[in-house]
């Protein structure tokens, strides 16, 4: 299944802790898939630059698009623009819009504070979506969010259109057999049809195991196929 990749970088320790669960992952995941984008990894990591620099060198150079939340505020543990600096090897440059923006609806006063926060990785991407109040950071193929999921929604919804692809066509087929029971037939469809992914997920219920396929492509044809085949296969 050939179609955009990326990978998403999750940062933030209250959530390795287990203090706070993460909301972002789910919602980030399926946007992208309906949109015709292929999350091939996730990455929880750490408010730790070391970390995040390590996980950004990782997926970078091999998802067409990449995503980070967490660590974009002001305090100390805010670090992933520094982190994105540093992965990318791009300085930090001072943005004067960002300075302006702080001061004009923020009220930050000049200083030290203001100065770090108005401080992106040179050759940033920054966009002003309608009816957000602070921009959209992009670096290279880097998208930069929040933590905080409500403004994560916001944010994505306000640019998802840039990341339309050839749509991802998904069919799925409830079984109640085990997933031994499906072995055989599974297999020939799979190698039959190389192009279409086909996932096999066995779920429990009063101690009985039934089993759930799903088939996702780009072409439609090739899915419906596929389906047909394994229904012929397990008379179904």
């Amino acid at each position: 299944m050939q179609c955009p990749s990326a990978a998403l970088v999750i940062i933030g320790q209250e959530l390795l802790s287990g203090k706070v669960k993460d909301e972002n992952l789910g919602y980030l995941s399926q946007q992208l898939y309906g949109l015709g984008v292929d999350v091939k990894r996730v990455l929880f990591v750490p408010d730790e630059i070391e970390d995040i620099v390590e996980a950004l060198r990782w997926v970078v150079d091999r998802h067409d698009y990449v995503f980070t939340t967490g660590g974009m505020g002001p305090t100390h543990d805010d670090v992933t623009v520094a982190a994105v600096s540093q992965a990318l090897q791009r300085p930090l440059v001072h943005s004067p819009s960002l300075e302006a923006l702080l001061e004009r609806l923020y009220n930050v006063p000049a200083g030290p504070e203001r100065t770090r926060l108005c401080r992106i990785p040179e050759g940033s991407e920054l966009i002003y979506p309608e009816g957000s109040r602070y921009p959209q950071l992009i670096v290279g193929n880097v998208y930069l969010f929040p933590g905080v999921p409500s403004i994560v929604r916001k944010k994505f919804s306000a640019i998802a259109e840039r990341f339309r692809s050839e749509p991802i066509y998904s069919e799925k087929l409830d079984l109640q057999k085990t997933e031994l029971e499906i072995l055989l037939p599974l297999t020939a469809v799979v190698e039959a049809y190389a192009d279409v992914r086909i996932g096999s997920y066995p779920q429990y219920y009063e101690g009985k195991e039934t089993v759930q396929l799903t088939l996702d492509g780009t072409q439609q044809e090739r899915v419906l196929d596929a389906l047909s085949m394994l229904k012929r296969l397990l008379g179904v």
